[in-house]
């Protein structure tokens, strides 16, 4: 390849790949190549980073050195598989001439150059994939959803002395390498960074944004999702609690007006020396009813059946937590009581499966999406331990980049005892959220209510 006009990776992209780039993926493209760099890439759903910046930068990068190794791993194994190697395959008949060869994961040139894909599951393999290099062989190491790419890959990538060195990713969590490529002041320099919103992606069209509005309330861009979809934005500082305090005592001091409707109940059961809790939502108003530590279960079982028959609460709308003891409660209250409770599983994966590890932070944030609205009538208030037990769990990111509930051991390595409170307020919220109020207000608007999925509410056990 002669030395004397060589297209940079913007070009290469428009005149052979046929791609039209925005301005973005074109800065970051040239910036990627630049001798011995970093470059990272943070951008919103959707924006296309795969198919107009990775895709392109690997093969240009292999066009322009044919004895070139470039190697992408990424947090998801089926990101690769599924999206980013497809996308390389579709401009294979341009490079066959060349004498290029494209396999399941792995590109070669005549001249023993190669494009491969790895999984994240092995750090050693990481730094091994870097072994045996051609003298003045250029190197790209590609890190593609980086946001969900643990620090022991990070460690041993770091152990690698490549050309060139590139993250992209949407954001995730406000910690590890890819954050701080962003946001640390000490990084700062390291990485030349390029961020792409919504509003650089004109393709995307405008009703998922309005969608995403109305989805996370009207504190939207705030909330954990919405920044990160959307604005491109991590989530870090007052956002770390689920809901902050000031939240949840704006919407106590401000109550909503009662409205009528269906009673539903929640129940936290005990485990070691926490508390059982009975909460009950009747249309928007929720309350605590009943708590105590109780740690026989036949006696739990007894005491609990007999709190929501003498409540009139309808054996249909009464949810139990599942996971750990209460399942056997749950099938105690059957058994002893002829009481059939609704098993809440908050382990089970979400409904929204892409943002939300499982059942139990969907179900969190749900209840902050309606606190934003001012949906939730606490009629009788709230006592101190409810507000502190709301207010003091942490939103946490699984190794998917995922949003996730701070465990309960995690609570406890930091001094914090057990929401069980909370637990059964946020439960009784989420088992009504179907609900129809009694009130002519919500009837007319009854048309724009979800409606669950069939097949989500079995009789006797939600799962």
């Amino acid at each position: 390849m002669s030395e004397e006009r060589v297209p940079g990776p913007a070009e290469f992209a428009f005149r052979m790949l046929g791609i039209r780039l925005y301005r973005w993926q074109a800065v970051m493209l040239e910036a990627a190549v630049r001798p011995h760099s970093r470059a990272a890439l943070v951008a919103a759903n959707g924006s296309g980073k795969t198919a107009a910046v990775n895709v392109p930068l690997l093969l240009y990068f292999l066009w322009r050195w044919p004895r070139g190794r470039a190697m992408v791993t990424s947090g998801s194994w089926s990101q690769l598989k599924n999206q980013l190697w497809p996308n390389l395959c579709k401009h294979e008949g341009l490079f066959l001439r060349m004498g290029w060869r494209f396999g399941a994961e792995r590109i070669t040139t005549p001249e023993g150059g190669f494009i491969a894909a790895f999984s994240t599951n092995d750090p050693g393999r990481a730094e091994g994939a870097h072994e045996d290099l051609p003298g003045n062989a250029p190197v790209l190491l590609m890190v593609d959803e980086a946001k969900s790419v643990g620090e022991p890959i990070f460690e041993a990538l770091g152990r690698c002395t490549p050309t060139f060195f590139v993250l992209t990713s949407s954001p995730g969590a406000p910690t590890g390498t890819f954050f701080r490529a962003f946001r640390d002041p000490d990084w700062a320099g390291m990485y030349y960074r390029v961020r792409a919103t919504f509003d650089d992606c004109p393709h995307l069209p405008e009703s998922r944004r309005k969608r995403a509005r109305v989805q996370y309330g009207p504190d939207y861009e705030r909330h954990p999702v919405y920044r990160s979809m959307i604005l491109a934005e991590f989530t870090e500082g007052s956002d770390a609690c689920i809901i902050s305090r000031e939240l949840l005592l704006e919407q106590i001091a401000h109550k909503p007006l009662p409205r009528p409707g269906e009673a539903y109940a929640g129940v936290d059961w005990a485990a070691g020396g926490d508390e059982t809790v009975l909460a009950i939502r009747e249309g928007n108003m929720l309350r605590v009813a009943w708590h105590a530590r109780e740690r026989n279960t036949p006696k739990a079982a007894e005491q609990i059946v007999g709190q929501l028959r003498a409540l009139g609460v309808d054996e249909s709308n009464a949810w139990g937590d599942a996971c750990g003891l209460g399942t056997a409660v749950m099938q105690a209250a059957k058994e002893m009581h002829d009481w059939r409770f609704t098993y809440f599983n908050g382990g089970l994966p979400a409904e929204d499966r892409e943002h939300y590890q499982d059942l139990n932070i969907e179900a969190w944030m749900f209840f902050r999406s309606s606190l934003e609205k001012g949906e939730v009538c606490f009629a009788d208030g709230l006592d101190e331990e409810c507000i502190r037990q709301l207010t003091d769990r942490y939103l946490m990111w699984d190794s998917k980049g995922r949003l996730r509930c701070e465990r309960k051991d995690e609570m406890r390595e930091r001094g914090v005892h057990s929401p069980d409170r909370a637990d059964a307020l946020v439960m009784a919220w989420w088992a009504g959220r179907y609900m129809a109020y009694g009130d002519d207000a919500v009837e007319e608007a009854a048309p724009t209510l979800a409606v669950p999925r069939a097949g989500v509410f079995p009789r006797g056990g939600m799962f």
